[in-house]
């Protein structure tokens, strides 16, 4: 049974005047509604329900919402026009019984005229009660410190790799293998001196040295000037930086998305703490 008809074609006009992307209080305007006659509502394709229509009354709203993604219907015409950011994008056909009963109030002189405003599209997309703004200038400020974050990490990353890339680097010998007598051993103890004369000893992984394996074998040693005795082998000194700092990287994100979560979770209990104490009467 056909309920609705949805269009969205720009040639759809009203008289002479087309009514896609037009400004809904135009549109009102011409039809000579008067705005007690008028219903808004947040439409969902998927809540045609009586139960869904039943709660949309008690969903908290401001002006600037309905204006950007509000259904303003006309039930004695059947004409439901659905607007995103301030422009009519949506118009909703039905026999004016199947008009919805409930919904979040008529159409108002202020809607009226936030409706003219000349700059609405723009207007629309600021937060503009004190919760939503708070809200907004913390986000921002985290996306700005996640980016001055990620920003130093790669700076420090960079030179941290260009410093293993100039290292020191000395031959070293394999003086042991575990297990011993393997072909391919799990661990390898590397001997070697520093610039300065002084011995080390590191174990390395056939993975620090590519085909090394066996007593007796060379394997260069890499180290900065400061750690001689915190090595790395042929094969890992090109994935210092990668190695070093992306579990750092990793964790900034992390937390960035956390905190972003937990502000979306205050913002909103303070949204809803204060529609509560706004229907109370505080």
């Amino acid at each position: 049974m056909l309920r609705e008809i949805l269009v969205e074609d720009d040639r759809l006009r009203f008289a002479s005047l087309p009514v896609i992307g037009k400004r809904l209080h135009d549109v009102v305007q011409l039809l000579k509604v008067d705005d007690s006659e008028t219903l808004w509502r947040l439409e969902r394709d998927d809540e045609e329900s009586q139960r869904s229509s039943a709660i949309f009354p008690e969903f908290p709203t401001t002006d600037e919402m309905l204006l950007s993604c509000g259904t303003l219907w006309i039930p004695a015409l059947g004409l439901g026009l659905g607007l995103v950011r301030g422009e009519i994008a949506t118009v909703r056909l039905r026999k004016p019984e199947e008009s919805p009963k409930s919904g979040l109030g008529s159409l108002t002189p202020a809607q009226r005229d936030l409706s003219s405003r000349q700059d609405l599209p723009i207007y629309l997309l600021r937060p503009h009660d004190p919760v939503s703004r708070g809200v907004n200038f913390v986000q921002v400020f985290l996306g700005v410190a996640l980016a001055a974050a990620l920003g130093l990490l790669f700076w420090r990353g960079f030179d941290y790799q260009r410093r293993w890339n100039e290292a020191h680097v000395v031959e070293g010998k394999v003086i042991e293998v575990e297990p011993p007598g393997e072909p391919f051993p799990r661990d390898l103890t590397v001997a070697y001196r520093d610039q300065t004369g002084d011995e080390h000893r590191v174990v390395f992984h056939p993975a620090d040295v590519y085909v090394v394996r066996a007593v007796g074998e060379r394997v260069d040693v890499r180290y900065l000037p400061e750690a001689p005795d915190q090595p790395l082998g042929p094969a890992r000194f090109r994935d210092a930086a990668f190695l070093k700092y992306t579990p750092w990287g990793i964790g900034i994100v992390a937390a960035y998305l956390a905190l972003q979560v937990v502000v979306g979770i205050a913002g909103g209990a303070m949204r809803r703490a204060k529609a509560t104490a706004q229907a109370a009467g505080v």
